[in-house]
C-alpha cells in the first residue's frame, strides 16, 4: 500500500471543514478566533488580543471553549526579554488531524442522538379522537382498527380518531434532514480523508506575528 504524501502545507479543503464547522456549531466570536488561527499557524494570545480587539477575558473564555472541544491547542513558553526578565506566553494552534478526528466523533454522537429520538417518537400520539380527546400512538393503531367500518376508532367512545396533523406534516425523517444539512461538512471530511500532514503542521512552533492585522474576515 503507498503511503499518502507528506503536505508540507494546510489544504485549503482543510481551512474550509474548520471554518465551516465552528460557524455551523459556535458563535461569533469562536468563528473569529479560530480564523486567525488559520491563517497564522501558532499564536500568541497578546496577539490575539490585538488582532481581534477582544478583552482579556472575552477571549479566554472564547479560547477555552475552543480548546475543551479540542479544536485548538495550546502551548506555554517562558521567554526572556532584554532586561533579562522572564515571561510567560500562551501560543495558540489547530491541530488538523485532531480537529477531523473530533468533528468525525461530534457528528456521529449528534446523529446517533438523533436516531435515538427518532425510535422514541414512535411513541408519540399519532391519533387523536376528536370527541373525548385521547390520544393514541402508532403502536396502538392494531387496537383501533374497526374491520367493519374500515376505519380506526376510539377504544373508549368509539368516535372515528384523526391524525395528528404535526406528526404527519412532514414525511422526511429528522436523521435524513441533519444529513442533508451536513453533507457539505461530509463532502469536506470525504475530500480530506487521507491528507497527510507534516509534524511541523500538526504542532506547529510558537511564532510571533511581528505586525498584527487589524482585519479578520468572517
Amino acid at each position: 500500500m503507498i503511503e499518502p504524501e507528506i503536505l508540507t502545507e494546510v489544504p485549503a479543503a482543510l481551512k474550509r471543514l474548520a471554518k465551516q464547522v465552528v460557524r455551523g456549531f459556535y458563535g461569533v466570536e469562536h468563528a473569529l478566533a479560530l480564523d486567525v488561527l488559520i491563517r497564522n499557524p501558532c499564536v500568541r494570545e497578546e496577539d490575539m488580543l490585538e488582532l481581534l480587539k477582544f478583552d482579556r477575558k472575552q477571549l479566554r473564555s472564547v479560547l477555552n471553549t475552543l480548546k475543551a472541544d479540542k479544536f485548538v491547542k495550546c502551548r506555554m513558553r517562558v521567554e526572556t526579554a532584554p532586561d533579562g526578565k522572564t515571561t510567560r506566553h500562551n501560543y495558540y494552534f489547530i491541530n488538523y488531524r485532531v480537529l477531523v478526528n473530533v468533528v468525525k466523533y461530534k457528528l456521529d454522537h449528534i446523529r446517533r442522538r438523533i436516531e435515538t429520538d427518532e425510535r422514541d417518537s414512535t411513541n408519540r400520539a399519532s391519533f387523536r379522537c376528536p370527541c373525548c380527546f385521547s390520544t393514541f400512538t402508532d403502536l396502538e393503531a392494531n387496537q383501533l382498527f374497526d374491520s367493519m367500518t374500515g376505519t380506526f376508532r376510539c377504544t373508549f367512545c368509539q368516535t372515528e380518531v384523526e391524525e395528528d396533523a404535526s406528526v404527519c406534516s412532514d414525511g422526511r425523517t429528522q436523521v435524513a434532514r441533519f444529513n442533508e444539512q451536513i453533507e457539505p461538512i461530509y463532502a469536506l471530511l470525504r475530500e480530506t480523508e487521507d491528507v497527510n500532514l507534516s509534524q511541523d503542521l500538526l504542532e506547529p512552533e510558537p511564532a510571533e506575528i511581528p505586525c498584527p492585522q487589524t482585519e479578520v474576515s468572517f
